[in-house]
């Protein structure tokens, strides 16, 4: 049974936002989500490249429980998806290079809201601006997930 947990944004800075997704990507998390923004009727190359370098990991969107930090609700609804993998990952890495919730809006273009999802199931939901992320694992993988160093 999963149980819910809530992380601030200082809990996931730095290398802990890394080993926290290899250790997701480890216990079988298999795709996620990010929220590709751009300014309108303007170019955004930042969201572009990011489209371009994730274009071979893309899969069919589909329906999947997504965590509304305001409400702390989780709603399915349709996202697109992408496969979680060694590839994906370091690919996503250079595009938030400053941690899961780097996010600052701009004219390039920004991603926010990571989601990461194991066989349709979320397991981590980040609420960019908000600076909370939703952790949904078993009470051993949570236990598991402190020992790495995430509080």
């Amino acid at each position: 049974m999963l149980e819910t947990r809530y992380l601030s944004e200082r809990a996931l800075r730095g290398e802990r936002s890394w080993r926290l997704l290899r250790y997701l990507l480890d216990r079988g998390a298999d795709e996620w989500t990010i929220e590709v923004m751009a300014l309108r009727d303007t170019l955004a190359p930042f969201a572009d490249a990011f489209e371009d370098e994730m274009a071979p990991f893309e899969r069919q969107a589909a329906p999947r429980p997504m965590w509304d930090a305001e409400t702390r609700v989780v709603a399915v609804r349709p996202v697109r998806l992408w496969t979680l993998d060694e590839r994906s990952l370091t690919r996503l890495r250079s595009f938030l290079d400053e941690g899961l919730f780097h996010s600052p809006p701009g004219p390039d273009g920004w991603l926010e809201n990571l989601a990461v999802f194991r066989a349709g199931e979320l397991v981590l939901g980040v609420a960019s601006h908000e600076g909370e992320a939703v952790l949904r694992l078993t009470a051993r993988e949570h236990a598991e997930v402190t020992a790495l160093g995430t509080p």
